[in-house]
Formats: C-alpha cells, structure tokens, sequence
C-alpha cells in the first residue's frame, strides 16, 4: 500500500523540480506570437499594395487591425487601408479610414491631407476646407494644404459657372464593367468609329485584377450607325453634334484573333495621324506576379492585325510604361512612367524616333509644367497646339482632373496648365480626353462620375453653340416715341450686309444667322426727315457670364441690344459742350469734341444743309450779344469747314438773345429736371427763380445748335451716285481687272493662325486655303503668309516653293524643281544645312 504514495510523493518531488513558465511569461509569448502574424499579414498587405493588388491588401490589412495591439501599429494599418480604397477610388471608404487613422494618431500629417483630398472628391468642400486648414497647422511649410483650399474654392465655383462644354453618357456602348480611353479609329477622315478599353466579361484574359476587382481588360471597337438628331448652329456655320445622340453598334474586341487582345492587360492607345499604326498599352501578369506594362506597336494588314512589336523607349528594356499619344504630325510620343526621371508618382514623358537607328530617344520629362509629385496620365496631344492630360497633383475639382497646356515646337509645355472646368471635370475621377482632329468642339472623356452605368464610363463631349442676336428701337430725339419703319443697316467687320426695317412700334432684330461671334459691327438709321445716325456693337471678346443658357435650343444666347434716338431735321438740334470763355469767342478743347459729333452728321447725311446759331443769355446789352454769338457761330463753322466740310453747307447765324430755350419733352441735358417741359426760359421767367436757379437757366439758353435748312444739297462734283453703265461692260471691265500684289504676313513670336486670321479680318479656312491648306502647319517665327483673299499673288507663286513635308532640307527642293543646289543656297542663306519647316515658302528666283 506505500508504493503508490511513495511513487506520488515522487512524481511530485520531480515535478516540482522542473522548470514551469509563470502565467504572464505565457501571455507574453502568446503576445509575440500574435504581432509576428500581425507583422506577417502587414507585410504580406505592403507587398499587395507595392503589387497594386488593393483588394486582397484591403483583406489582410482588415485581418491583421483586428489582431493588432497599441494605437501606432493600429493607426498605420488604419491608413494603409485608406491608401487602399484611394487607389481603387472608393472614396467614401478612404475617408473613413483617413478620419479612424487621424484619430487614433497616426504620426504622418498626410493622413489629414488626403482625408481633405477624399472630402473633396465627395463634393463635400465645405468639410474638405475645413480639414485643409487643420493639415496647414499641422504642416504649415507644405504649400498642398494651401492648394487644397484654394482649389475646393475655385472648384465651387466653376460648378456655378460651367464652361462651353456639354458631357453625355455613351450609354450605347457603356457596360456595367470598366469603360475607358476612348480614341477614333477607322479610316484617317471618318471620325465614327472608336476604340476605347474594357474590363467587360467578354476580354480574353479569365483572371481576376487585384486592383480593380475586375476582369482583365481589352481594347473594343464600335461605330456609329445613324443619326437620331442634329444640332447646327446655323448663325455661325459650327458643327457641334453630341455623339451620345448617335446610334452605336454593339462593342466587339478589337480582333477576333487574339493577336492585339491577350491574356494581359491591353490597355490605353494611339493611332498615328494616317490611323495605319496602332501604339497600346500591355501590362503582363505571369504566374500571379506583375511583370509591368509596356507599349507595343501593331498595324492592320487586311482584315487581321500584325503580330505586335515593343516599343523599346531609351536604353531601358524593363522600363514601366504606357498611355502613348502621338503628336499630330507623328513626330514625338509622349507616354507615361513611373521610371526614368519621375517626379514623384508617375509622369508623363516625350520621346523621339531615330529614322537612321530605327529607336526611340532617351526620353524627357515634361517638367513640373505638367508634372507633381503624385500622377499624371492619358496625354492626348490635339492639332490646335495643346496636349491634354490627368492629373491629381494640380488643383483640381477632386480625383484626376483633366489639364490641358499649350506645347511648342520641340513638343515641350510653353505655358502654365489650365484646368478645363466643369463639366468636363467633376469632383469625380476624369480623364482620357480625346478631341477630334482638327476640332475641339467634339469628343469623349472618361469618368466614373455620379450617373454611370459601370465604375468608369465613357462620355462624349460637345462644345455647346454660343449666338448672338441684336435688338432695339428706333426713336425720335425730340418725342421719346418710336419711329415707324425706320431703315436699319448693319455691316460687319468680316464683310456680311444686312438691311432690315423697324416695325410700326420701331422695334428691330437681327437673328443669329445673321450675327457672327467675333466680329465688329456698324449700324446705320435712316428715316426721311430725320438725320441718319450710325451706332458701333461688337461680339469679340464678351465673356461666357454674359450669355444665358436656353435648354429649348441648346444654346448660349446673348441678345445685344442698340437703341438709337434720330434728330428730326425739322428741329433745332443742341450741342451739348459747346463751351466759351466769358465774353470771348475762341474754342474750348471741350467745344472740339462736341463740333466732331456734327462733321459726323454732316458726312452720314451728305445732302443736307446747316445753320448753326450761337446764343446768349439776356444779360449784357442786345447788340453786344448780337455780336458776340455772330462771332462765336462764324467760330464754328470755321472749326467744320477745316474738317473737311464744304462751305456752302453751313450758314453761320448769331441768335444773340432774341430765341430763349423751350424745355422739350425727354429733356436730359444740362439741367434736366430743374423745369417743366414746354416752359420758355425767357428773361422774366428766369428773374423769378431763386439765385441758383436763374444761373442753371442762363448756362441753358448760351448753348449752340443747328437746324437743318434743306435737305436737297448736291455738292458741285455730284453725289458719287454711278451713271447708268451697260452691263456687259462692267463684267467685261471684272475680267480685265488685275488685282493689287498680296500682302505677305511675316510670324513674330507665338502668334496662332486665329489671331493672324483675327487680324486680317478673315477666318481661319481662308487662310489656309490660302496657303496651301497648311495640313499639320504650326506657325513658327518667321513664317511666311498669304493673307488677302483677293490679293494678287502670281509673282509670289512664281518665285517662291512651299515646302509640304517634313525633313526637307534645300538639296531636296532643288532636285524637286530642278535647280541648282548652289543657287538655292545663296537665295536662302539663313537655311542652309537646315531642316525645312512645313508650309515654310522657300526663295527660288
């Protein structure tokens, strides 16, 4: 019976010999246990990120937070999974993990920069300024909270002031995936069909993308089948139709062989100008690991595609590359990477192809013109000079805006970049901005903006018609009342004449058709016993706040209004400031001024005849006064006859004191108020007004004016009117006639085709036809310019060649038109050995 005891007795002796861990030396090693794993699926989430695998980081960092222990490993993984839901655009998300990080502490500043970022991104400005202005507390020496706010301000605004552009969803061919970039495909002229990316269920590649919860994505291809309206603004002559008003045929891969389309990611594109080559984006996944994206060349041959080539940019094979654009005339493609000499995030970058060495050059960047140290994407570079792109780094209205900046000659930004506003831009990610060539009044964007029917969507973009009419009445000077039937011309600075007739009330209206934007116009009244008058409107330069939007034609419309007031020539017509010197004769500058408006009247109304009478208060003695205004008349008509106006047209009359002023009705002139109209300011009436009064009542009866005596005035060289002729003469004379040598306009610094056109008072289609069409001719210091329309250029053309493609130096020409090299050179010496510019004209006699 003692064995057992003893043997128990033993095993506790031994035990209790042993070694055993405390209770808290257990919870500690279960503790480090637990923050390895936490530290493993933080890793394992960075390694995700780094990936841009966002939606399986999302799930280990949301595992690895609830095992997490202390407020800095809790806070980071609170941010980190922000920059997760930022990446994939969930916004409402980021913001939550943004504000949970911020308030549990986490270290970096930026957490309340970005949480402004996604407040802004949601249209919640308000709240977006106020976190800006915390973040600038907190980091007071970064400028990005200052530009935040400034931004969300400007971004309220352009809400309450949207541009000329209209947006429009493709629901046509919009699918409930990721459908994006779009650019016009088809044949080089037509610009119906298009080629846009999409992630839809259709794509070759069967994998999931990590980053947008996606299918993989292929490039697509749709066209347009008819037309279900039209819109013309008739007034102008500019097309400006809505591509969302368009039939479009189902989307179908780009190719059925799968040659462009693969596996991978076919993403962003770019035709060349002829629409033979096509430049895209491929971002290769093997065995679950990105590869990079890079950008590969192809170009139809017959009904299929050519089996792909890489684009090699530089001496970097590996680099990480894509969203190619050419420009207009093939010469640079800018891309986007976030190799080479990024700025930060990724940027957009310019590169030039090497004929000789068949590769493209080291690339530049395009500068902090364009480029910030977060990311810049989809250039598009247009015919009108701009290159359009996204970017989230400049001030925006939230998300990726779209920018547009003016590029020179060597491809490169000249200017700040410009924001293009709502409602090309929203609070919204937009981006993908592709005009038609040759116009910016059409095109499409992307946007996963409120209303779409998938996470990015493509929309068209249209410039909506601005118009100008013109309206007013015609009145009497003398009545106020509206003169029936009055004859109203109105001619333009661009050479367009219209007569119209003013109803029986005197109203008058020019419709759009017949009022061109930017133009100068002149109109001319007439009546018959009324003296012509002219008025000055233009429509250069009047900004957008001035017009009203009319959904019913959709259409700014900007109603100029001209009334004009006609003399009758029955009455004597005051000269307001026709001012002397007490008891002298000599002309004020004022007086001038006033006499000008008269050598006016008397030019726009060339048969009548004046007499203009000077005259005086009653003060002073009757004959005094008598001689006094004779002189001051005979003053005036001196100063009219010096201008120009033939003496036999002018009487000149003093009035002295014997014709007191008779208030008219509508009087506004010095004193306007003071009298009853129809009251004489006779010497008596005056005497009895209060001091102050008297002295109001003499200023207005020493006035100037005139009367027309007849209105039958022939000038002794005639009237200028044209003899009867035979009309056969006059088209005979038409044909024989040879018109003056053309004007050649000499380019100086950065002047556009608009604004040379502008100058010359024609438009921008005359000036190219003008000059050989100018097809892909950007003007250059020192280009050379047919700019009258009826000018005679014949010796111009004989002496001169155009040069019309590029890499033309004077050997080339010379061969071309048979002419010595030698002789070439010494009549252009300032281009020899040099590239020919297009549209440069070239010397040769």
């Amino acid at each position: 019976m003692r064995k057992p005891y003893w043997a128990l007795v033993l095993i506790i002796i031994c035990l209790q010999s042993i070694p055993l861990l405390s209770q808290e030396e257990v919870l500690d090693e279960e503790t480090k246990t637990k923050e390895e794993k936490v530290d493993k699926d933080v890793q394992k989430a960075y390694d995700a990120f780094e990936a841009e695998e966002y939606y399986i980081a999302i799930e280990l960092l949301k595992n690895a937070f609830t095992e997490a222990k202390g407020r800095d490993k809790k806070s980071e993984i609170l941010f980190m999974t922000g920059e997760c839901y930022r990446k994939i655009n969930d916004y409402k998300y980021a913001e939550n993990y943004y504000e949970k990080a911020v308030k549990l502490g986490y270290k970096d500043p930026v957490a309340q920069l970005y949480l402004g970022d996604m407040l802004k991104a949601q249209g919640e400005y308000e709240e977006a300024i106020e976190v800006y202005q915390e973040y600038k507390k907190k980091n007071p020496s970064d400028r990005k909270g200052e530009i935040g706010i400034e931004s969300t301000r400007k971004a309220a605004e352009w809400q309450q002031a949207p541009s000329l552009y209209q947006v429009a969803n493709m629901k046509d061919i919009n699918s409930r995936n990721m459908d994006f970039s779009p650019i016009y495909g088809g044949k080089a002229r037509e610009n119906d069909v298009i080629v846009f990316v999409s992630s839809r269920e259709e794509s070759e590649g069967s994998w999931e993308d990590g980053w947008t919860g996606q299918s993989f994505m292929d490039l697509y291809v749709t066209s347009a089948e008819r037309k279900k309206s039209r819109r013309r603004n008739r007034g102008n002559d500019d097309k400006v139709d809505n591509a969302a008003d368009l039939k479009w045929s189902t989307p179908v891969p780009l190719d059925e062989a799968g040659i462009v389309n693969s596996k991978h990611h076919e993403g962003t594109a770019a035709f060349d100008s002829r629409k033979k080559e096509l430049y895209f984006t491929k971002c290769i996944k093997e065995n679950n690991v990105k590869l990079g994206c890079s950008i590969w060349k192809t170009e139809k041959q017959g009904q299929n595609w050519k089996e792909p080539e890489l684009v090699v940019i530089g001496e970097d094979t590996t680099a990480n590359v894509g969203h190619p654009s050419l420009s207009p005339d093939d010469k640079y493609l800018y891309f986007v990477s976030d190799g080479f000499n990024s700025r930060g995030g990724r940027d957009i970058f310019l590169t030039t192809y090497d004929r000789r060495s068949r590769s493209w050059s080291t690339p530049k960047n395009l500068g902090p013109k364009v480029n910030t140290d977060r990311d810049e994407y989809y250039p598009f570079a247009h015919s009108n000079g701009y290159l359009y792109f996204s970017s989230n780094g400049l001030p925006g209205m939230g998300g990726l805006d779209i920018f547009r900046v003016k590029v020179g000659s060597d491809g490169m930004p000249m200017e700040e970049a410009e924001n293009m506003k709502y409602p090309i831009n929203t609070n919204y990610e937009d981006f993908g901005l592709v005009f038609e060539p040759g116009s910016d009044e059409r095109g499409f964007l992307s946007s996963n903006r409120k209303g779409g029917r998938g996470s990015d969507d493509i929309y068209a973009v249209f410039k909506t018609p601005v118009v100008f009419m013109l309206e007013g009445v015609v009145t009497s000077s003398k009545t106020g009342r509206p003169i029936p039937q009055a004859t109203v011309r109105l001619d333009g600075s661009d050479g367009t004449s219209v007569v119209i007739n003013a109803d029986n009330d005197g109203y008058y209206i020019f419709d759009k058709e017949k009022i061109n934007k930017e133009t100068s116009y002149k109109l001319t009244f007439e009546k018959k016993k009324f003296l012509s008058s002219t008025g000055d409107i233009t429509t250069i330069g009047i900004p957008l706040s001035a017009f009203e939007y009319v959904p019913s034609a959709n259409e700014y419309q900007n109603m100029l209004r001209l009334n004009k007031a006609l003399d009758p020539i029955e009455e004597p017509i005051v000269l307001p400031n026709v001012f002397f010197d007490l008891a002298k004769w000599d002309l004020r500058p004022e007086s001038r001024l006033a006499l000008d408006s008269v050598v006016t009247i008397l030019s726009n109304n060339p048969t009548i005849v004046i007499e203009l009478r000077s005259h005086t208060d009653y003060r002073d003695s009757e004959a005094s006064n008598q001689i006094l205004s004779q002189k001051r008349a005979d003053t005036c008509v001196s100063y009219l006859i010096s201008k120009g106006i033939a003496a036999d047209r002018l009487v000149a009359k003093g009035m002295g004191e014997s014709e007191p002023f008779r208030i008219p009705e509508s009087y506004k002139f010095y004193g306007a108020g003071k009298f009853s109209e129809g009251q004489v300011l006779s010497e008596a009436f005056i005497k009895k007004q209060a001091p102050e009064l008297q002295e109001v009542a003499n200023q207005i009866n020493r006035r100037t004016d005139f009367k027309v005596l007849r209105d039958d005035y022939v000038p002794a060289e005639g009237l200028n009117e044209p003899e009867a002729v035979d009309p056969r003469d006059i088209i005979e004379q038409k044909k024989n006639e040879v018109a003056p040598p053309g004007k050649i306009h000499i380019v100086k610094g950065r002047q556009s085709l608009g604004v040379i056109a502008r100058q010359y008072k024609i438009n921008i289609r005359e000036l190219k036809s003008l000059n050989g069409g100018l097809r892909g001719v950007r003007p250059f210091e020192g280009l050379q310019l047919k700019v009258e329309p009826d000018g005679n250029y014949e010796e111009w053309d004989a002496s001169h060649y155009q040069v019309k493609g590029r890499g033309m130096k004077l050997k080339n020409v010379a061969k071309e038109i048979d002419i010595d090299d030698d002789i070439l050179e010494d009549l252009n010496p300032d281009w020899k050995g040099k590239d020919l510019q297009p549209g440069l004209w070239v010397k040769i006699k």
